[in-house]
């Protein structure tokens, strides 16, 4: 396909109408465009009521699934089965004023997908008789488009962490570190920075493997300090409440510049 034709597609995909499909015809591949003056490079399936697109811009990894309720919450409850992820209830951000949901971890989903399949995605209900809506998608298996944009994104294509189970909760700090503000941020007047981590919840309560899921700025110490500060910090786990030890747990430290 073109990359005129491709880049069309990609608009659309942010603008598709809402409502679900079921399984489609399998293609021979996810359609792929490269604009490097864009600093973009996308793979992208058309259902016609429903698209899914891997979309990395700018360094940023994105997994789109449109023809999605409009919502006027900041994220939705999903329940997402997908290669050697079953039933697993996730937490996918809305895109506002557009039918787009946006996958909570964009390099682990894709990389589900590579051998093809059914993804199965329920977004759960959030109002009082509100139905639960399912959306069931047959994709082709991609051993090129998913990688090219996985790749531009510097994300692995392969990752063992990937079917370890995730805890269903948040964080609960017995003691937290804060992160100490880099000085390189300092230096480029950073008012604001955030990093996404992905821990392992341990039985002993101190984090002792965890890892940096999305740092923004990038190349500041922005990471390092909140690895720092999570391997330093202890959580508490509910008594007697085992179920999440050796889990998965994400969490986001935020840092804002001192004032002088």
């Amino acid at each position: 396909m073109k990359f005129s034709t491709v880049f069309g597609m990609a608009l659309a995909i942010l603008f598709a109408t809402a409502s679900p499909a079921l399984a489609q015809d399998v293609a021979e591949d996810w359609d792929l465009a490269v604009d490097p003056a864009q600093e973009l490079t996308l793979a992208s399936l058309d259902f016609g009521d429903n698209a899914l697109a891997l979309r990395c811009k700018a360094g940023v990894l994105d997994f789109l699934l449109t023809g999605t309720p409009l919502s006027t919450e900041a994220i939705r409850a999903v329940r997402v089965t997908a290669g050697g992820i079953a039933d697993e209830r996730q937490a996918w951000h809305t895109q506002p004023g557009l039918p787009v949901l946006s996958a909570s971890e964009p390099d682990r989903l894709a990389r589900q997908l590579r051998a093809g399949g059914d993804l199965d995605v329920r977004i759960e209900p959030v109002a009082t008789g509100e139905r639960p809506l399912r959306f069931r998608l047959t994709l082709p298996p991609s051993g090129a488009a998913l990688d090219r944009v996985l790749s531009a994104c510097g994300a692995s294509l392969t990752d063992e962490w990937d079917l370890r189970p995730r805890a269903g909760g948040t964080v609960t700090w017995a003691h937290q570190v804060l992160p100490e503000y880099p000085e390189a941020g300092a230096m480029r007047n950073i008012g604001l920075a955030s990093v996404r981590m992905a821990c392992i919840v341990p039985a002993s309560g101190r984090f002792e493997e965890c890892r940096i899921l999305y740092e923004a700025p990038e190349g500041l110490g922005f990471g390092r300090n909140a690895l720092a500060a999570a391997r330093s910090s202890s959580v508490a786990l509910p008594p007697g409440d085992l179920s999440d030890v050796g889990k998965v747990v994400q969490f986001t430290m935020r840092f804002r510049m001192p004032e002088n």
